[in-house]
């Protein structure tokens, strides 16, 4: 994606606002960043902060006050409570071409869509859920999450993040005996 002019862009609530239409477009056409909504683009935290971490983008709070990244990180993990399991996951699969985008109707934390396809013209191939390598996971919850993504036809994707900050991702299938 090619270096995109800082604009202001507004956190409101678990929302960051871009009103700016050309930068908009731009995020939204050529990185298929964030949803349309009342003619402003709505980005996800993670959307977010991934492209102020970039240097793509400037936010700033309701006072005005520019959110350094630093800043930025304490606020999402203040709104969000596994915001940087969830952030270091999604960093990782946008920076390996994949494209990561809410899954909370689906009980996940992201649907994964493969490089290069399109939401909207394609469908995700996965359902992920994030974890750290610490976190225990009862077998009825992991039992749930599989027959969810198969309902919806997505394979189910683990993505367990480690002490370091690196990423393991588990592809989990159903087998026929």
């Amino acid at each position: 994606m090619k270096k995109v002019k800082k604009q202001k862009t507004l956190f409101v609530g678990s929302k960051i606002i871009v009103s700016d239409q050309a930068l908009a477009s731009t995020l939204f056409n050529k990185g298929n960043f964030g949803a349309f909504v009342n003619s402003k683009l709505e980005l996800s935290i993670e959307e977010a902060v991934y492209l102020n971490e970039k240097k793509e983008l400037k936010i700033y709070d309701n006072a005005g006050k520019e959110l350094k990244f630093n800043e930025l990180v304490n606020l999402a993990k203040r709104k969000q409570k596994r915001f940087w399991v969830r952030y270091l996951v999604f960093s990782d699969l946008r920076n390996m071409g994949y494209l990561p985008k809410t899954a909370f109707k689906y009980g996940g934390d992201f649907r994964v869509y493969n490089k290069g396809s399109v939401p909207g013209k394609e469908h995700a191939e996965w359902i992920l859920y994030c974890s750290d390598e610490h976190e225990s996971l009862p077998l009825l919850n992991f039992s749930a999450m599989n027959r969810v993504a198969h309902s919806v036809r997505k394979r189910l994707l683990m993505g367990v993040v480690d002490d370091e900050g690196s990423v393991t991702y588990y592809e989990v299938n159903w087998v026929r005996m």
